[in-house]
Formats: C-alpha cells, structure tokens, sequence
C-alpha cells in the first residue's frame, strides 16, 4: 500500500519542481502605467506606445491549494517521511485536506509586443506562446493510500491530468465610445501545439491482504502539432506515440472581450471594470483517443526522503514508479478525429476608487473566476489592492488574495518615465520554502518583471 503513496509523492515532486508560469499579473491591474493590463483586459490602453521583445513580460509562478507540508513530515533533525508513517495521524492527516487536491502550471510568454494609438483608439499586436498543465486528485486517493486495509473498498472519482499548449497571433484595438466608458477586443489566432486530458471518472478498489483488484472507467484524450497516431503492445494497450513531420494541422480562434467605465460624474472618483478572456476553441485534426480497462498490481514499501534531497530522492523514484501508475489505468486505442476543445475561459470583475484626499491613492478590488471544460483547470481568486503613484513615472500596488490556491499576498513596482517600462513583483509571496526552494504550505509563488521600450508621449 505504500507505494500508492510514493505514486503521490512522486507526482508531487515533479510539479513543484517543474511548474512554471507566466502571465500578465493580477498585481498590476489598477496600474495606469503598465503595458500589458489588455491582456487581462482588453479595453485598458497603455499610457504610451511599446515595444518588446522576449523580455517584456516574463514571470514564472507555482500554484496548488496543497504543500510539500501535507505530505511529508518531519521526523527527527534531519529527516523527512511521507504521511504513511505510521508517527502521522491519519484522522490529522486527512482533516488538512481539501476535497480535491490542485496543482497547476501555465505558461504566458509574450514573443514580439507593440503598441501604439490609431483610428481613435489604441492598438496592439502580439505573437504568443500559451501552456497549461493542471493536476486534480481527490481526497479519496489519499484516503486510500493512507488507511488501506482499514476499508476493504474505495471509490475513486474525479482524477484529472490536463495540458494545453498553443501559439497566438493577437490583434487587439480599444476605444472610448462615450465619455468615460471604454469598450477592448482582442482577437487571436490559435496554432495548436499539443493537448491531453486523462479523466478518471470512476476508480473501485478492492483490496485483499496481499493483493488489490481496480476497476476503473477512464478516458484519455490527446493530440500533437502534427498528424500522430498512437502505438499499442500486443495486448492493445497504448504504449506510445507515432510522430509524422511536423505541420499546422490543429488551429482555431479567440477573442478577448473588456469595458472599463470612468464613473466619475456620477460617484467621484469610482471607476468599475470587467472582461471575458480566451473565449474560444482549437480545432484538432488528428486527436487520438483511449479508454481503459481493468488491471492488478501489488504493492510493496516506500523508503524514507532525505531532507536534504528531498526532490532528488523522490525523482530516482519516478521512472520506477511511472509504471506502476501507469498499471493503475490502461488504456485501449480507439483511433483518431477531429475534435475542438475549448480554452481555459477566464471572467474577471474589479472596482477602484481614489481617494479624495489624495488622488494618486486608491483602493480596489478585483475577482477572477476561470470556467475551464476541465475541472483541474477551474479556480477563482478574490483580491484586495492598495494602490499608490507618488510620482507620474512610478507606482505601487500591494494586495492580498484568497480563492481555490488559498490566500496570496502580493505586490508590484512600476517604473515607467519616458522611453523606458520596467516593473517587477509578486502575485504570490513565498513566506517559507524547503532547502530546495519548493513552497512548504500552498504551491504558490511567483516572480515577474519586465523591460520594454516606451514610445511617444502620454
């Protein structure tokens, strides 16, 4: 039975040593003086024309609503071991769960960005890489992996892997239709690169003293840059992939759609905001297709995690373990088609309002919820901000955060005089970190910052 936890730990390890994320940070949304607010809502204009290149908007993030603190624990000076110690309460365990534990790794990284005013309004244009990968496993597997044979039966629901990856072609363009009210669009044009998506929808375990038997219902879906067809052993089961030369056989569109509305004559110094952003599909011509089918497996123990190296312990293990959790569900090939699939769709909400006394303070608020096809993808985050600009050339934002991942602090400084931008911040503080630097508590950090070129007048 332990090995179902080294089949945890071993997935955790990977993604706190591997997730990376970048994007546009929430931090900077209710800075007039950032370049790259259209992103998350395309009728913010930028004070003045840009241009970047690479390094414009970088930012690398983790995120999870669980930590390496939930499934390792200390034990004596030097050593850690995973929650199947039997020194680890299972009850104490469990209760520090959420229903579903959540991973995720995005990855935003703007090639070639520009900016500038045109027929009345400002226009911007953008070639994109876009990644996604995002992780759910529910409650019940650990439950599993830490009681055993305390239950001689489990249910298992719920369990999804999910990637995407594609590059964009944006067209953006937003203007003032009336005094104080602003209206934005973005439109992109999608290249697919490559998507997966392992749903376990049903898990049955039955255990015996030496042996455990699983019946699962399982699908899995996925589909590359080019025409791709999937490799079975000689029992059926998908072992691979076959690549053919690469082509852009999987493409589709999205629009990004914003307002901001100056409420000022009506409530001084109010200004309200809101936008729907990757609204749209990709078209995958050549998506292979699985389905499970029953297996066994046996388990045996699970050594102890140097505290030391913790993630390179763990990752000796993967390789080993991979198939075992491979064995766990296997899947049957059921050909290839054309399939669209829909984006991670984001809506966000926000409210500022300056302060009387001094206007270059204000107070703001900003809710964001993703309504993603796949459940590991969705989330929602609620955010307060305290935002300041002593100066024309420079602002500050701090801000603290609660939602799926828990709760962020977070903070952003912005240095835009003429000719230059550079900004650098955090939508999530690190607050403690192993030897290694992955997050204790919750999967969240990040850093990102930016250097561009700043063009023409405000």
């Amino acid at each position: 039975m332990k090995r179902v936890s080294c089949i945890i730990v071993a997935l955790f390890a990977f993604v706190c040593s591997h997730t990376t994320v970048a994007q546009t940070a929430l931090s900077s949304y209710f800075l007039d003086g950032m370049l790259y607010n259209n992103k998350i809502n395309p009728a913010m204009k930028a004070e003045r024309g840009y241009f970047s290149l690479l390094i414009g908007n970088t930012s690398l993030k983790t995120k999870g609503n669980v930590g390496i603190s939930d499934i390792l624990y200390p034990r004596g000076e030097n050593e850690l071991t995973t929650f199947m110690s039997g020194s680890v309460n299972a009850d104490e365990f469990l209760g520090k769960l959420p229903e579903k534990a959540k991973l995720g790794v995005n990855f935003d990284e703007t090639i070639l960005g520009v900016g500038f005013r045109m027929l009345g309004g400002y226009t911007s244009l953008g070639v994109s890489l876009h990644s996604s990968v995002s992780l759910s496993l529910p409650k019940t597997l650990f439950e599993f992996a830490k009681k055993g044979l305390q239950n001689r039966s489990y249910s298992i629901t719920g369990l999804n892997i999910n990637t995407m990856n594609y590059a964009a072609l944006t067209v953006g363009h937003s203007r003032e239709i009336f005094k104080g009210f602003r209206l934005g669009v973005n439109a992109k044009y999608l290249l697919g690169l490559a998507h997966a998506d392992i749903l376990v929808d049903r898990m049955n375990v039955e255990l015996g003293d030496q042996r455990w038997l699983v019946e699962s219902h399982a699908r899995m879906q996925a589909a590359l840059y080019c025409e791709s067809q999937a490799t079975v052993d000689e029992d059926g089961i998908v072992d691979g992939v076959e690549v053919g030369k690469p082509s852009p056989t999987s493409s589709g569109f999205a629009v990004d759609l914003g307002f901001v509305y100056d409420l000022d004559a009506y409530v001084p110094g109010l200004k309200v905001s809101g936008s729907v952003v990757d609204l749209g599909f990709i078209n995958w011509k050549y998506m292979m297709h699985g389905q499970s089918s029953d297996t066994r497996i046996e388990f045996d123990g699970f050594g102890e995690v140097d505290y030391n190296d913790v993630e390179g312990t763990v990752n000796t293990e993967l390789e080993r373990l991979g198939d075992d959790a491979a064995k766990m569900v296997e899947f049957t090939y059921d050909g290839t088609s054309a399939v669209k699939t829909g984006l991670n769709t984001t809506m966000y909400l926000g409210a500022e309002y300056n302060m009387p006394f001094y206007k270059p303070l204000s107070v703001g608020l900003l809710y964001g919820h993703c309504f993603s096809p796949y459940e590991s993808n969705k989330w929602y985050d609620v955010r307060g901000f305290i935002n300041v600009s002593p100066l024309k050339w420079l602002e500050l934002s701090v801000n603290y955060g609660y939602g799926t991942y828990g709760s962020t602090l977070g903070w952003i400084l912005n240095f835009h005089p003429a000719g230059i931008n550079f900004f650098i911040g955090s939508d999530c503080m690190i607050t403690k970190v192993t030897p290694q630097f992955i997050p204790v508590n919750n999967m969240n950090s990040h850093i990102t910052f930016g250097l561009n070129l700043a063009l023409g007048k405000r």
